[in-house]
């Protein structure tokens, strides 16, 4: 795979995520306080949310876009 097919398919995953924590009714509200990025093809997550539960339900979440790499979140309660 070239260095531009990887950056087009983690540009794509990075899209089907925000799509899901946009659309998502509760992590809507604070999808812009969590930050996406893929380093050595993980999902690297980091950012703050208000509440321990939001942060359970965001890799359920990004496995419902069809991630099936790594996750790590590093998402901690504000």
């Amino acid at each position: 795979m070239t260095t531009t097919e990887i950056q087009c398919r983690d540009q794509r995953m990075l899209q089907r995520i925000d799509g899901v924590l946009r659309f998502d009714s509760e992590l809507s509200l604070h999808a812009a306080d969590v930050q996406v990025s893929i380093e050595s093809s993980r999902v690297v997550l980091s950012g703050s949310l208000p509440s321990a539960s939001l942060i359970d339900q965001l890799v359920p979440a990004i496995r419902k876009a069809g991630v099936l790499n790594q996750i790590c979140n590093n998402v901690r309660v504000a």
